[in-house]
């Protein structure tokens, strides 16, 4: 692989501002959450260039777990900003993401597909909860915009159950015939067997369906059912 130098990045933070341009030219309201949300990716992936190696290396198992436990903890604080209630779409958050990849990680644990070492679970965990974190997001939006009143939930819990998955459905249509996904990239570049980086990728994504739609269904359902229970509180 080449080495990407200083004038490449440069290029792509020009490029980061037509998104920027266009959401101020439209008036899509999204363009000061893109300069926030690149500033700190950049900010956050260099600092994960320096620490990689440490955290890599721990040993104890609690630390391990705390460490994914944080991940999970920050992921849910970003998507409670998603809901109408900052609070309670925390804990709806920080409940369903970890529900969701537990089950997920656990599995992968179970079967052998990796050790219980660092350098393994916490790629994979926070791979797995970057897509949860997508997933609960694109729920509590959805939820936020079409609970007006009380409604038919099961058809607005449907449609943002629907929404959520229609990225991780269209993207496992169209792989191997428009894209080579990330791992299977990685793993081919670094000159691994193409065939054994087929299997890794269709765990993976296999799983990140699982995980999108389980906590695509788990936000949902605490979030209408803590609706509910709030609208007859009222009553």
């Amino acid at each position: 692989m080449h080495e990407i130098n200083n004038s490449s990045l440069f290029i792509i933070f020009i490029l980061v501002l037509i998104p920027i341009i266009i959401s101020y030219k439209q008036k899509l309201g999204i363009g000061s959450e893109i300069i926030v949300s690149s500033i700190r990716g950049f900010i956050q992936l260099l600092l994960l260039g320096f620490f990689v190696s440490s955290l890599f290396s721990l040993e104890k198992w609690y630390v391990v777990l705390g460490c994914i436990l944080l991940m999970t903890v920050i992921a849910s604080l970003n998507i409670s900003r998603r809901g109408d209630e900052y609070r309670s779409s925390f804990w709806i958050g920080l409940i369903s993401i970890f529900m969701s990849v537990s089950v997920c990680l656990t599995s992968w644990i179970l079967f052998d597909i990796i050790p219980f070492e660092a350098q393994y679970l916490l790629p994979v965990a926070g791979m797995f909860i970057g897509t949860a974190m997508v997933s609960g997001s694109v729920v509590f939006e959805t939820l936020k915009k079409n609970i007006k009143e009380m409604e038919d939930l099961t058809s607005i819990r449907n449609e943002s159950i629907k929404l959520a998955m229609i990225p991780s459905i269209d993207g496992l249509k169209t792989v191997g015939l428009v894209q080579i996904p990330g791992t299977m990239t990685g793993m081919i570049l670094a000159g691994g067997n193409p065939f054994e980086s087929v299997k890794y990728q269709i765990f993976i994504l296999f799983t990140l369906l699982v995980v999108t739609s389980l906590t695509a269904i788990l936000t949902s359902y605490f979030k209408l059912r803590y609706k509910t229970l709030q609208g007859n509180k009222i009553k």
